[in-house]
């Protein structure tokens, strides 16, 4: 039985029959319809808004014990072996976040990580919603339970903010690898053959340190962040100005003067994102980052065949030998103290000029062998772990 049904009973019961009486006219089939009231056999019938949804609509914490269809609408159709279970998460949504941010949408994003998303699009009917209050899912045992603990590792996190330090750098050729690559271990590799490595953060520095010296190493950005653990980390490097190049023929508006060149614009740079999440213990990070670079290796330049009354009839125009690369995948088991590094490839002359000496593209001058470097520190930003709080957690 919904509210609306609940308000009007009791207004016409006003003095006909006591109340104690009247609600014990409906028994917990009214209240709680089995599965075979709710959905008959072979079809569906969609909840109604403002009624059957109210209560998964409403503000109000949810009394929702794990029994199936315990806190839904009465006209919900149940499924067997799913239960709903609603999850307070206002310590964390609380937290100082930026005006611009919804910071219940990054559960949601971590539990489609661990989940996958098919596991919330199959046959059975799944909920998974979030509003600053309360986060509801709606499923069976086994997605509960790693519901149970992505929830936990944002409200109850050893530590609620990191600093990210992203240090960007295009290396002049790959042979940084050198000294360093027997301790370096592997953490993952992208499509196009980029290639993730843990590596000390004392070994970091020396590779940064032997870049500084040589000529060739450019660093591109570098900057530390604090942010709030989970949420994501943006950083876009672009080219200034644009690379200006000629598309097409454009019909000028002047009379007489027929098709003239026109001009468009590419963007070539490197954009990062990064969500870092604690685990409960608050000494190992899973990174889901998301890192894209577009580069425009040359234009090159033919002629077409166009109208125009005054002038030549034909006109050069450019072709953009452009590409992207992108990684994006999580990173697991981080560990604090350690320093993620990402190859992106070979990016010829990212973000530098690519002429060549006097812009002739003169083989020996242009850059062939430039390689997109991305290092990634962390550490706690506000204070010691709290290690008090996971003790008593594990012993309840």
């Amino acid at each position: 039985m919904n509210r609306r049904t609940a308000l009007m009973l009791t207004m016409l019961s006003g003095g006909l029959w006591p109340a104690r009486a009247l609600a014990q006219s409906f028994g917990d089939d009214d209240l709680d319809p089995p599965p075979a009231r709710r959905r008959r056999a072979g079809s569906f019938r969609a909840p109604r808004r403002d009624d059957d949804l109210a209560a998964l609509e409403d503000d109000e914490p949810i009394d929702a014990p794990l029994t199936p269809g315990g806190g839904l609408p009465a006209n919900f159709p149940v499924e067997s072996g799913q239960s709903l279970r609603t999850y307070d998460i206002t310590r964390y949504t609380s937290l100082p976040h930026s005006a611009d941010t919804t910071p219940q949408n990054a559960l949601i994003e971590w539990i489609f990580r661990r989940t996958g998303s098919a596991a919330w699009h199959g046959d059975k009917i799944a909920v998974l919603c979030a509003s600053r209050a309360q986060l509801r899912a709606y499923h069976d045992l086994k997605t509960l339970k790693i519901v149970d603990q992505m929830v936990q590792q944002f409200t109850d996190a050893q530590a609620d903010f990191l600093t990210i330090r992203v240090h960007v750098v295009s290396a002049a050729d790959p042979r940084w690898r050198y000294l360093v690559y027997t301790r370096m271990t592997s953490a993952g590799s992208g499509p196009q053959g980029q290639q993730a490595w843990v590596l000390k953060m004392q070994d970091a520095a020396m590779v940064r340190a032997q870049m500084a010296i040589y000529q060739g190493f450019k660093s591109l950005y570098d900057r530390s962040t604090k942010i709030v653990n989970g949420q994501t980390l943006k950083v876009e490097l672009a080219s200034n100005p644009p690379i200006t190049y000629i598309d097409g023929p454009r019909r000028d508006s002047a009379v007489g003067l027929g098709f003239q060149p026109g001009t468009a614009q590419l963007e070539e740079g490197v954009t990062l994102r990064l969500s870092p999440l604690l685990n409960y213990d608050g000494d190992v990070i899973d990174a889901a980052i998301d890192l894209k670079v577009n580069l425009v290796r040359r234009l090159h330049s033919t002629k077409i065949l166009t109208r125009r009354e005054i002038g030549p009839v034909d006109m050069s125009i450019d072709v953009p030998e452009a590409g992207e690369a992108r990684f994006n995948q999580t990173i697991h088991n981080w560990k604090l103290g350690q320093t993620l590094l990402i190859s992106s490839g070979i990016q010829p002359g990212i973000l530098q000029s690519k002429g060549g000496l006097f812009n002739m593209h003169i083989p020996g001058t242009v850059p062939t062998t430039t390689e997109l470097l991305v290092f990634l520190d962390a550490e706690v930003a506000d204070g010691p772990p709290r290690t008090a709080r996971s003790r008593d957690r594990a012993g309840g």
